[in-house]
């Protein structure tokens, strides 16, 4: 069998991709625009596809927009449900630990929140590929359950993913499109290839 690639090794590998500047400026430029940004969630859904498919860590060109723009939709479906939605809640139940004086608390809570949603995130969209099927999103404890036995995998790509929103908060397209696409190929390699 053969093991799988380290997260180190992944973004060894990544970095040396041909036309990575271009790459990241188009899916940075795009990610800062509402709506506009499903085009780039669609170049994130497609080199997660492509990986899980062919397990080559390979950028694909920007190209066929309208297909980008539909897979966009489908990477914003599971965005918004396992990533985008749980950070509301946190955010709520955090601004009430704020209120009760419990700041500290509602630091390390968000923080938390934010480290299982991206784990969740990454494994709803490897389930949400493997069949193309929008009703294996509702299996929401099957896709817990995936991210639970995967969580020590997905530490390291979480936690850069995390440094990178954190560090360029201003260019928050970069950081999301950058860390996204850290996490989505991420999610390929560790996750079993069905």
């Amino acid at each position: 069998m053969k093991e799988k690639p380290i997260f180190e090794e992944v973004f060894a590998h990544l970095i040396r991709q041909p036309n990575l500047g271009r790459k990241l400026l188009i899916g940075s430029a795009l990610s800062f625009i509402p709506i506009v940004n499903l085009f780039a969630f669609g170049y994130l859904y497609r080199f997660a596809a492509q990986l899980r498919r062919t397990g080559q860590l390979s950028l694909p060109e920007w190209t066929d927009w309208a297909g980008l723009f539909a897979d966009g939709l489908k990477f914003a479906v599971v965005w918004l449900a396992y990533w985008l939605l749980p950070l509301v809640v946190g955010m709520s139940l955090a601004t009430g630990f704020c209120a009760l004086g419990l700041g500290a608390l509602a630091y390390v809570f968000m923080a938390s929140v934010f480290l299982v949603a991206s784990v969740l995130f990454c494994a709803a969209l490897y389930r949400l590929q493997m069949r193309s099927n929008y009703r294996d999103l509702l299996d929401v404890m099957l896709i817990a359950r995936m991210s639970y036995m995967q969580a020590a995998e997905f530490i390291l790509p979480v936690l850069v993913f995390a440094g990178i929103c954190a560090f360029a908060v201003p260019l928050y397209g970069f950081a999301f499109f950058a860390g996204f696409l850290l996490s989505s190929d991420s999610d390929q390699l560790v996750l079993p290839l069905a």
